[in-house]
């Protein structure tokens, strides 16, 4: 004996009145089989053919990133990916910020970093950045003329070592990478430096220097006229050492 079910409209409305919500659940489990998929299997290049540079900032322009990429993109043609990242300092005590900042140096993510004083100065106190010294000497950064000696840091002994002590240029001030304003960076009160787990230090070294030859300018008459107007105590004159 057959059983003859035929598929009418009436069956095929009741089925997804009922069971809507298995496909609402396939979709779903679609979509994030495939992210899963794609983030376990998508290409990453190696540590050594790309850098990642953070800017911990209190703005940023729209689009600033991207274009910061596509003018750095040709100065590295060895590199198969070059990164921009912006971690937004809403205030200073920001939490999601801070928190945000410790984790990805807890991972030993980025090779550069642009910081303001308070978080480069504790961060390069706690043995995070490489000494600059023999990358000037050498003209692998040249600082157009920027005083590198601001960014001197002396941390003291080394492990104990009375002769090994950790001090020199490790950052370069951007007070004078004016340049970056045209894309919503005020750079009056960061410092440039490269971390010392960095896997790419002489591309990270190349990014420094790239980033002073390209936005370092003279100072806009409207900071010029505002900083008159309202003195500030001035900015980036050197890194206070613990």
């Amino acid at each position: 004996m057959m059983i003859k079910t035929p598929i009418t409209r009436k069956r095929i409305r009741d089925h997804f009145a009922y069971s809507f919500w298995k496909y609402g659940l396939l979709v779903v489990l679609s979509i994030f089989g495939w992210n899963l998929i794609y983030s376990v299997t998508a290409y990453r290049p190696p540590r050594d053919k790309k850098v990642d540079t953070y800017l911990v900032t209190y703005a940023m322009g729209e689009g600033s990133l991207d274009t910061l990429t596509e003018m750095a993109t040709p100065a590295f043609p060895d590199m198969e990916a070059l990164t921009f990242l912006h971690i937004a300092l809403t205030t200073d005590d920001d939490y999601y910020a801070n928190m945000q900042l410790s984790t990805y140096i807890g991972a030993q993510e980025g090779d550069v970093f642009l910081l303001p004083t308070g978080r480069f100065t504790t961060y390069a106190n706690g043995g995070m950045f490489i000494s600059l010294d023999t990358a000037i000497a050498e003209g692998l950064i040249d600082t157009k003329g920027i005083d590198a000696s601001a960014g001197y840091l002396n941390m003291g002994d080394v492990e104990g070592d009375a002769e090994a002590t950790a001090e020199g240029i490790f950052a370069i001030p951007a007070s004078d990478l004016y340049g970056l304003m045209a894309l919503g960076i005020d750079n009056r009160d960061l410092w440039i430096g490269v971390t010392a787990y960095s896997q790419n230090r002489e591309n990270a070294i190349k990014m420094v220097n790239w980033l002073i030859e390209t936005f370092k300018a003279d100072k806009p008459e409207w900071v010029a006229q505002q900083e008159a107007a309202s003195p500030q105590p001035s900015q980036n004159e050197v890194l206070p050492s613990y």
